[in-house]
This record gives C-alpha cells, sequence and structure tokens, in this order.
C-alpha cells in the first residue's frame, strides 16, 4: 500500500503498543517520498534576492501622491504600533 502511494525505501521501525483492532497493530515505518514541488528550481541568489527588494522599497517609497519623508513615518509609526524595534 505504500508503494502505491509512492513511497520509497520503506522499512519497519517498531511496534508503537496502540492497536486498534484485535487484528490491526500499530506499527511505525520509515519511508522517503520523492517531492510534488521541486522548490530548487525557484531558489534565487542573495543578489537577486536583495535586488528584487530594492525595486519593491524603491517603488513604495517613489514620490506620489504621498511625498517620501511622510511614507517613512508611516512606515516608522506601523512598525512600532506593531512592536518591532526602530
Amino acid at each position: 500500500m505504500l508503494n502505491e502511494a509512492g513511497f520509497a525505501g520503506i522499512e519497519w521501525v517498531a511496534e508503537t503498543g496502540f492497536n486498534s483492532s484485535p487484528v490491526t497493530k500499530g506499527v511505525l515505518f520509515r519511508a522517503r517520498k520523492a517531492p510534488i514541488f521541486d522548490m530548487r528550481r525557484f531558489e534565487m541568489q542573495p543578489k537577486d534576492v536583495l535586488s528584487k527588494y530594492q525595486e519593491f522599497f524603491n517603488g513604495a517609497y517613489a514620490e506620489g501622491m504621498i511625498d517620501r519623508k511622510t511614507k517613512y513615518l508611516i512606515a516608522l509609526g506601523a512598525s512600532l504600533a506593531a512592536g518591532c524595534d526602530p
């Protein structure tokens, strides 16, 4: 049954002592399953992460309806209200 679910390298480890019925026994298995989603495809280098954050930061603090200084003060107030250290 575990093979059908996609597990490999299945090994029986121990009985748990929890028997749900006279017919079944509680056991502990160790097995591996291939990841469904491969995160390695989406890994970013630190410089890429920093550049993406810098793009976000520059966009958020660009001049617009609210000037840059007011945006900084709003961010400071929000961080203090959230309990962050300034």
